[in-house]
């Protein structure tokens, strides 16, 4: 299965993990639709590339509200998290019950070497491309190879 011509949307900052997947995406073929809180930004750092649109993951209506200006889609991406920040003794509840709502995805331990942005992009391609994988969320976190 291929990307070409498929509609993609990653939502996440414009580098890292999902600048990588977003060029891997591009690279395949993709529509890309980049998200994130500052959709300046994006722009700035994806140029024509890829369509920028603004969401804020931690806000129900603004996730309804993007679903709704991108329509429909092959494949959604998301890097983004709402990381509780600070000493645990200082956090409140209702920032780390957000940051465990939201999707993390970090660095994969592969082959005995610490995974880098490109591993994940491809471990998000392979999972955009594969027919028979119909999983709704990737955990990709290295684990013990099969072989």
């Amino acid at each position: 299965m291929s990307l070409q011509g498929k509609s993609v949307l990653v939502i996440g900052r414009s580098s890292g993990i999902a600048r990588a997947i977003v060029d891997a995406a591009l690279a395949e073929g993709a529509r890309v639709t980049v998200a994130g809180r500052d959709a300046e930004k994006l722009r700035q750092g994806y140029g024509d590339t890829a369509t920028a649109e603004t969401v804020d993951v931690t806000d129900d209506a603004s996730i309804q509200a993007l679903a709704e200006r991108v329509g429909s889609l092959d494949h959604l991406v998301t890097t983004a998290s709402a990381r509780a920040r600070g000493l645990l003794k200082d956090l409140d509840r209702d920032s780390l019950l957000k940051s465990f709502d939201t999707k993390v995805i970090g660095p994969a331990m592969l082959a005995n070497r610490i995974g880098d942005v490109d591993d994940i992009a491809q471990a998000a391609i392979f999972a955009m491309t594969n027919r028979f994988l119909t999983g709704v969320t990737l955990r990709i976190d290295g684990g013990e190879p099969l072989t």
